[in-house]
């Protein structure tokens, strides 16, 4: 094995060419293992979701205010008393649990409709209807 013999084809399905045995190869090609540097972008820092959250807080600080300005006087009635329930969560809880019994209200306050109270006049005043017949064991 003094000589080898060298066979080169330059792709596959080319003829193939006997080549002398000291091969020079040429690079086609150099390899980047590196990727550059990316600049500095000012559109990377506006899209960071961090920073939207932050404008969308900061506006609606600054424009809140404002548009409860220009509530009607009932609604600020209204959002006075929420924030006022808010303050005093034992005074939410109350008024929670008096909507769901139908608790009621003593002296002037106004009593609330529940659910139930509006499914029984609702079963009171449709007529008719398929009534369903019950087995012994039901």
């Amino acid at each position: 094995m003094d000589s080898p013999k060298c066979i080169e084809y330059v792709y596959p399905g080319a003829p193939k060419q006997v080549v002398p045995h000291p091969i020079d190869l040429v690079a086609h090609a150099s390899y980047e293992y590196y990727e550059p540097r990316q600049g500095f972008n000012i559109m990377s820092i506006i899209k960071n979701p961090m920073l939207l959250m932050m404008l969308v807080s900061v506006g609606g600080m600054m424009f809140l205010p404002k548009l409860m300005d220009n509530l009607d006087p009932e609604q600020q009635e209204l959002m006075a008393k929420q924030m006022a329930m808010q303050k005093d969560p034992s005074a939410a809880i109350s008024e929670m649990f008096k909507g769901l019994t139908g608790g009621g209200g003593t002296g002037g306050e106004e009593t609330t409709t529940t659910t139930a109270q509006i499914a029984r006049k609702t079963m009171k005043s449709s007529g008719g209807g398929k009534t369903v017949r019950r087995g012994k064991y039901d």
